[in-house]
């Protein structure tokens, strides 16, 4: 649909911020497309120390900054050479909030990996999972507020994920309780029956849940009993 001057004239007041409302969310949801995707291609080099633009919310007083400088100066393999992690975003589901400050997400994640444990040779992974998460606008600019990418499936490219679930890449190894209540909290289990979480935002999100801190928008249907 073609938009002319003469159109955007014939608007009230009303009706011109209104469309100048829904403009800067659309535009709000390109960029934390942009942020997410930034964050998704830089994160091979999340543990080695490379330059690189900051992409989380530090200054935010809810932010664990300590923890967030701490894990990312943790070595979790001896030698990075034949590790790649490569995860593509997907299917995003954005809201944004009625100022354009605040925005909750999830996005699918289809990945293929490298990966080692220590020093032993790389093993093929293929790995699926979702990226929930809440966004906000700091001076001006996007940042990552909360949100990590919880596992759904994580195999050897050959055994399927029936057989076989890789935890999380951690040193010293997590036991499996550990791993189940951290990034494998919502991973496939045979005996189980997968519950939809982490729940993608709906169109009242910023209604029902306003605190920007409040994780509570991602399970819904289990605070329901669903």
């Amino acid at each position: 649909m073609r938009v002319t001057l003469e159109d955007i004239d014939l608007l009230s007041e009303e009706e011109f911020l209104e469309a100048e409302k829904k403009i800067e969310k659309l535009i709000s949801i390109w960029e934390v497309k942009n942020l997410r995707g930034r964050a998704a291609i830089f994160h091979d080099d999340q543990h080695i120390g490379q330059p690189r633009k900051e992409l989380k919310a530090m200054e935010h007083p809810s932010f664990d900054k300590e923890g967030e400088i701490a894990f990312r100066m943790k070595p979790v393999v001896d030698s990075l050479e034949g590790n790649m992690l490569i995860h593509p975003l997907t299917t995003p589901v954005i809201e944004v909030n009625d100022d354009c400050t605040a925005a909750r997400a999830v996005f699918w994640s289809l990945g293929i990996e490298g990966l080692s444990k220590f020093r032993e040779t790389p093993m093929a992974i293929l790995s699926l999972g979702m990226v929930p998460g809440t966004h906000v606008k700091m001076n001006g600019e996007w940042r990552i507020l909360a949100g990590n990418w919880q596992r759904t499936t994580k195999n050897e490219y050959h055994a399927g994920w029936i057989d076989d679930m890789q935890p999380t890449n951690t040193r010293p190894p997590l036991t499996k309780e550990q791993d189940r209540s951290f990034l494998g909290k919502y991973a496939y289990m045979k005996d189980e029956v997968r519950q939809a979480s982490p729940e993608p935002p709906t169109k009242d999100t910023w209604e029902v849940y306003p605190d920007e801190t409040d994780a509570s928008w991602q399970y819904r249907s289990l605070k329901k009993g669903k």
